[in-house]
């Protein structure tokens, strides 16, 4: 990969979180905006941003990749939830704080940075693989991450049903599958609102970093573990693998730049909603936010030499 466009993504990360961390500082977005803007994020712009990935031009190659998105998306759910629960036994922690643990080694960002990475790192076709692993992830997160965060049992489909980024998921591979075609008059300002999906993300992450008492991040050796999991030894065991297996080109490093993200912030309001260690989630999902800027590289770099 390119060490100046690598070095410019970067740039652009820390650039526009940054502006988000000055204006929540100096009070031009205050708490009541910060939420809005996550709200109008995941429910009003992420939704275009998907839609535009279904116009990827259809071909058997990049349909048969689709589907191994959906099944490296959903072995790495599967194996990243056993591999958790075995890992918190170890751990000398209350029953709460285990539970919220495993949420944030197996749930990340997919929504807020995902699309936003793998459409500047791999535009269209790199949104289109992100589409299927942020279906795994709505579906895993509802059936099984809810359950373990409330305490409860079962599953509500319409909940997963009825969230606009669902929506959006379907009706773009529907789009993609079909030989529907989204005319350019109707295209081009689905591709600007969607567009803002980069910037506003990063500035919703400023926004958060300056809410925490940062000396928080560094008290507990068990956030570390997250962070360190989640940034680097989940993505490079997910390269190695995909290596092995002989998948190279942009799907195996949509995903493994997909598993490089920091902790999702849904596992923020899941613990708060059900008073699940709240405080840890808060510190966990911060610390990987700012720990992603010097560990992103790596695993792009590793990514492109090995993929």
């Amino acid at each position: 990969m390119d060490i100046m466009f690598s070095a410019s993504i970067m740039f652009k990360i820390i650039f526009v979180v940054g502006a988000g961390f000055v204006l929540k500082r100096t009070g031009v977005i205050n708490d009541e905006l910060q939420k809005g803007l996550s709200n109008l994020l995941v429910n009003g712009i992420l939704p275009f941003n998907i839609l535009e990935a279904s116009v990827c031009e259809y071909s058997a190659e990049l349909a048969v990749n689709v589907g191994y998105s959906a099944v490296i998306a959903g072995a790495y759910y599967v194996l990243t939830i056993i591999f958790s629960h075995l890992l918190v036994k170890g751990f000398k922690l209350d029953s709460d704080s285990k539970r919220i643990i495993i949420t944030m080694v197996t749930f990340a960002n997919v929504g807020f940075i995902g699309f936003s990475l793998t459409g500047e790192l791999f535009g269209e076709e790199g949104t289109l693989y992100c589409v299927i692993y942020n279906l795994c992830y709505n579906i895993i997160m509802y059936v099984y991450g809810i359950n373990l965060i409330s305490g409860e049992t079962g599953f509500d489909i319409k909940a997963v049903l009825k969230k606009p980024v669902t929506i959006a998921c379907i009706v773009a591979l529907i789009i993609f599958f079909s030989p529907i075609t989204i005319p350019e008059t109707v295209l081009s300002p689905i591709s600007s609102i969607g567009s803002m999906v980069f910037p506003i993300s990063m500035i919703i992450i400023g926004c958060e970093i300056n809410e925490m008492d940062l000396s928080m991040l560094i008290k507990s050796r068990y956030v570390y573990i997250v962070s360190a999991l989640r940034l680097l030894v989940l993505p490079i065991i997910m390269t190695f693998i995909l290596h092995f297996l002989g998948l190279r080109g942009i799907l195996p490093r949509t995903m493994v730049i997909l598993t490089a993200l920091p902790c999702g912030s849904m596992n923020i309001i899941f613990a708060e909603a059900y008073d699940c260690a709240p405080k840890l989630a808060a510190v966990t999902v911060v610390q990987s936010m700012l720990l992603l800027i010097p560990t992103l590289p790596i695993i792009i770099a590793v990514s492109f030499a090995f993929l």
